[in-house]
């Protein structure tokens, strides 16, 4: 009897794994409203010195299937807020300073749906 209902629990659970990897991951995407928006998208800065100096670089990382129009800024650059399109599952950075004395800075951003 034992032996019965290991091997029923061991079939419930193996039945349950194989229901929980066969259902889909819900896709991200810009028509489930502004949160999900967020989501579809990274803001980092990097610091790459120059010739006389540090380039602050904004960096936006889109990872859903829609294209980004973006504004960019910087805690030492705070306007203008510089335009950045971004296409779908891609890359892009734009340099908000040129040759600043300060490596540290931090980047922000904000993208909606083209």
């Amino acid at each position: 009897m034992l032996v019965i209902m290991k091997a029923i629990v061991r079939s419930f659970l193996v039945a349950l794994f194989v229901l929980a990897m066969a259902v889909p991951e819900a896709p991200l995407s810009a028509d489930d409203g502004a949160e999900s928006m967020k989501n579809c998208y990274n803001v980092r800065g990097e610091a790459r010195y120059g010739a006389l100096g540090y380039n602050h670089v904004v960096i936006v990382t889109n990872r859903c299937e829609v294209t980004l129009q973006c504004e960019v800024w910087t805690d030492v650059d705070p306007s203008p807020r510089l335009p950045l399109t971004v296409g779908p599952k891609a890359t892009e950075e734009s340099t908000c300073r040129i040759n600043s004395p300060a490596r540290g800075f931090k980047a922000f951003g904000e993208c909606k749906k083209k």
